[in-house]
Formats: C-alpha cells, sequence, structure tokens
C-alpha cells in the first residue's frame, strides 16, 4: 500500500528540481515525471542506500557509489537500467540558492489538500458493481438469518436495541425490519407506484411470516415481471432500509420513508448504469 500511495503522489506532482534537498533520488519524478525506481528497479534493488535525497545522490556520484556491482545477480539488465539512469542524472542541474519546489496538479494554486487527493482517485473511473456486490453480500447474510440485530443479539445475552428502530413499536426481527415494519411497507407502497408493479405492493403479499427467503421466494414467483429484476429490486430496497436502521443506531440520523423511495430511486439508476440488465427492464416501465 505505501508503495501504491507513493506512485500515485509522484503521478499527481511536478517537481521543479533546486538544491536537491526535498527530493529522493529513488522515489520522486524529478525525471520527466518519472521515478528512478520505476524506470531502474533491478539496480534499486543493489544500491545500499536506497533514501538519498536528490542533491546528496548527485554529489560526487553518490548514486554510484551506492550500487553494489559485486552482487550475485548482477546482469546485463543492470547494466542497461545503469545507462539510463546516468543520462537521467545528466538532465539535472543543481542550483544551492533555491529550494525544491514541489507542485500539486490538481489545484490551481498548486497547494496538496486531502479533499483534491480523494478526488483524484477517481478521475477516469467509471461506476463499478461494487455497491452491488456489498448488497449481494448482505442479502446472503439476511437470507441465513445472520444479520446482527436485536433478536440475534438477545439469543446471545448480548445489549442491544430491543424495539425496532424504524418504527420504535415492535421487536427487531429481519422480517420484521425489512417487510413487515410500517416505515418499510410505506416504502414498498412506493416503489410498487413508481414502478408501475403491482406485486410488490405490500397489500399483494402472499407471504408474510417465516423467515426473508420464504418472503423474497414467494415475491419473485407472483412477479409478472422478470424475476432476476424483481429480486435485485428486492435486495436494493432492503439494502437501503437496512443502511437507514444502521443510520439510526450508529449516526443518529433520521430519514423519512419518501428520503429513503429517494435513495433506492437513484440507486436504482446507478445499478442499471453499472449493467444490471433486469433492472433496466423495470425502471424503462416509468
Amino acid at each position: 500500500m505505501a508503495k501504491l500511495h507513493q506512485k500515485l503522489f509522484a503521478a499527481a506532482t511536478t517537481i521543479t528540481v533546486g538544491n536537491g534537498s526535498r527530493t529522493s533520488f529513488w522515489h520522486c519524478g524529478w525525471f520527466r515525471g518519472q521515478r528512478p525506481i520505476d524506470f531502474a528497479p533491478n539496480l534499486f534493488m543493489i544500491s545500499r542506500k536506497k533514501s538519498r535525497m536528490l542533491g546528496d545522490a548527485l554529489r560526487n556520484n553518490n548514486w554510484i557509489k551506492d550500487l553494489n556491482f559485486h552482487h550475485p545477480g548482477f546482469s546485463l539488465l543492470h547494466l542497461r537500467e545503469f545507462v539510463d539512469l546516468w543520462k537521467a542524472t545528466q538532465t539535472i542541474s543543481l542550483n544551492s540558492e533555491t529550494q525544491d519546489e514541489i507542485t500539486w496538479k490538481f489545484l490551481v494554486d498548486g497547494n496538496y489538500s486531502a479533499r483534491s487527493a480523494y478526488n483524484a482517485q477517481f478521475i477516469g473511473s467509471t461506476i463499478t458493481n461494487f455497491d452491488t456486490l456489498i448488497c449481494k453480500i448482505f442479502s446472503w447474510l439476511a437470507v441465513q438469518n445472520r444479520l446482527w440485530i436485536a433478536d440475534r443479539l438477545q439469543a446471545r445475552g448480548w445489549p442491544n436495541q430491543s424495539a425496532c428502530p424504524l418504527c420504535r413499536c415492535q421487536p427487531e426481527t429481519a422480517m420484521h425490519l425489512l417487510a413487515g415494519c410500517r416505515f418499510t411497507r410505506k416504502i414498498w407502497s412506493s416503489i410498487s407506484k413508481w414502478l408501475a408493479i403491482p406485486t410488490v405492493h405490500p397489500r399483494e403479499w402472499t407471504q408474510q411470516d417465516g423467515d426473508l427467503h420464504e418472503w423474497w421466494t414467494a415475491m419473485a414467483r407472483a412477479a409478472c415481471n422478470s424475476r432476476k429484476g424483481v429480486c435485485s429490486l428486492i435486495m436494493l430496497i432492503s439494502w437501503e432500509i437496512w443502511k437507514e436502521r444502521n443510520a439510526r443506531i450508529f449516526d443518529r440520523k433520521e430519514a423519512t420513508s419518501n428520503n429513503v423511495f429517494f435513495k433506492v430511486r437513484d440507486d436504482l439508476g446507478s445499478w442499471v448504469l453499472a449493467g444490471a440488465k433486469d433492472l433496466a427492464t423495470l425502471a424503462g416501465r416509468t
């Protein structure tokens, strides 16, 4: 991870060499934005001093003196890298009167900020199904009755918030939280109307007792549309309900059922863009 951070920093900065006191010889991109460790990795491995600053390394060719030419693995490849690195060092002229200047590429003023560094990680990225993957893991835990909610914690004698954090009226179980809670049922009702799918409206549910697996299976079988699309929809809605539940417990933040509905609607669009074709069929009805 440290090596990755060093590469990201090198790619995000421009170095203007002064006296070479602030620039790492091996780890900074002082040669046309390239780091010696990247274009001479084998030479780096046989260097006895890997932490020299650029100014110190160039002084009296100390970087050459650091190399172990008697290394048993020394080969023609090392020699080629040595020539490339030597040519690179000939392009650098130190100025003892100025400091090295490191400019951050992602802000106009050239100064580093944590926010710009975070945003830079997503430049050129596309929407992925990572959130979908996490949702699938959550769904698998749910149907296995392995969600760490009140009923499961009580069975082990562990501290818990016994009442459902969404309605604060009924004991919290997985089935109640994701299907029986009045807060949850409002969300399902809104989704049913928005997508024009009557079978996912709570009044149409034929299986409202038992466990989540039975309920989800019954919901999918009753679907007159794409069953795979409805299964994805069930996972998405349940995931958003679970996140709202956690936000109330751990962050002391509450959203209305309408707010959660809007989150589901927004995330459904993201899932479609990420390649959820069956959900796209359902969304195409609106």
